[in-house]
C-alpha cells in the first residue's frame, strides 16, 4: 500500500509547497502522514476497507489521501475551516486538484450529515476507490469510525506541539 501511495503523496506535498505558508506545511504533512499510514492499515486484510484493497492503485489511492486530508482538516481545525474566507479552503482544493467550491461543499456534508462524519468520509473513499458507496452498515461504521478516530488521534500531540512551535518561531 505504501508504494502505491508514494505517487500520490509526492505529488500532493509538491502541490503543498508550492502554495502552503510554513505553519500549513507543517500541519498539513503531519496530517498527510498520519492518514497514509491509516489508509495502509485500512486496505489491510484486517482493516476496516479491506473489502476495497484489490481497487487500490496509486490514483484511487491518491483521491483517497486527498479526500482524508479534506476529513482531517476539518476534524482538526474546524474554526478555520467554517469560515469561507480562509486560506485553507483554496490550499485543499489545490491540494486535491479540485474547485474551492467542492472543499466547501465536502465541508458542508459533513456537518449535515445524518450518518456520522466517519460514514460520510469512507463513503467517499469508497468512491475514491471507484466502488459504489457502502449501505449503511452500523457495525462497519463503528468499526471503521473507532478505527480511524482512534488512529488519528494518536497525531493530536504532535500536532499541537509542532503548532505551537511555529508559532513561536
Amino acid at each position: 500500500m505504501r508504494r502505491l501511495a508514494k505517487p500520490g503523496l509526492d505529488a500532493t506535498r509538491a502541490r503543498l509547497d508550492e502554495m502552503g505558508s510554513p505553519r500549513a506545511i507543517q500541519f498539513i504533512s503531519t496530517i498527510l502522514d498520519a492518514n497514509a499510514d491509516f489508509l495502509a492499515y485500512a486496505l489491510s486484510p484486517k482493516g476496516p476497507l479491506h473489502m476495497y484493497s484489490e481497487r487500490a492503485t496509486p490514483q484511487t489511492v491518491a483521491a483517497c489521501i486527498a479526500s482524508m486530508v479534506i476529513y482531517s482538516v476539518n476534524l482538526f481545525a474546524r474554526d478555520e475551516m467554517q469560515n469561507n474566507e480562509s486560506e485553507m479552503i483554496p490550499l485543499l482544493a489545490h491540494l486535491a486538484e479540485i474547485k474551492p467550491t467542492q472543499v466547501m461543499l465536502r465541508r458542508d456534508a459533513l456537518r449535515k450529515q445524518p450518518r456520522s462524519e466517519e460514514w460520510m468520509l469512507l463513503t467517499w473513499l469508497a468512491k475514491d476507490l471507484g466502488a459504489d458507496p457502502p449501505k449503511y452498515d452500523a457495525e462497519l461504521e463503528r468499526a471503521f469510525g473507532y478505527n480511524y478516530l482512534s488512529y488519528i488521534a494518536q497525531y493530536r500531540p504532535t500536532l499541537e506541539r509542532d503548532m505551537a512551535a511555529a508559532d513561536t518561531a
